[in-house]
């Protein structure tokens, strides 16, 4: 319940920035919220789920994004979580300033696997030059943006963690009875 919420939270979120920023002709300056979402459930989740929900997410950007071809942030994302897995014991991804540099780190190495991916892909992609002058205000827009990101996902954990103690202490109690 918790990954589908997750999912659904990223959505939102996509659904609200996308014609946002379409509206105010910044859409270039969008965080990466799918990335964000993929390090989050990494870094916090079990592998199968965090494999599962950065999947989930990437193929929702994946429906956002009209330029690249389908399954290519699906793709990054699950690269992304992975990432995040193997720094989940290295990175504390709980501190803002180690989250931030994560998060600008993880955006420009989505931006190279971008560029890679659609070399294989999508050989007819022209916009080589306006995607790498972009990769660092994309970076650094994501990385003002992940603290915000992680702090509300880590809220609906919570959340979802007290709710399920309160079963669990439930449940107990009438056993015991």
């Amino acid at each position: 319940m918790k990954e589908t919420t997750w999912i659904l939270l990223t959505f939102l979120l996509l659904a609200l920035v996308a014609p946002l920023l379409g509206r105010l002709d910044s859409q270039f300056f969008a965080p990466d919220i799918a990335l964000l979402t993929a390090l989050f459930v990494g870094s916090r989740s079990t592998l199968g789920s965090a494999i599962v929900v950065g999947f989930a997410t990437g193929l929702l950007k994946d429906g956002f994004s009209l330029a690249a071809p389908v399954g290519l942030y699906t793709e990054i994302n699950v690269l992304a979580v992975l990432a995040a897995r193997l720094l989940e014991r290295r990175v504390d991804l709980r501190s803002p300033v180690p989250l931030m540099a994560t998060a600008a780190g993880a955006s420009l190495a989505a931006t190279l696997l971008f560029l890679i991916l659609e070399a294989i892909f999508h050989r007819s992609f022209e916009a080589w030059g306006e995607v790498v002058r972009m990769a660092l205000p994309l970076a650094l827009i994501t990385m003002l943006v992940a603290p915000v990101h992680f702090a509300l996902f880590d809220r609906v954990t919570r959340r979802f963690d007290a709710q399920q103690r309160g079963l669990t202490a439930s449940v107990l109690r009438t056993r015991n009875r």
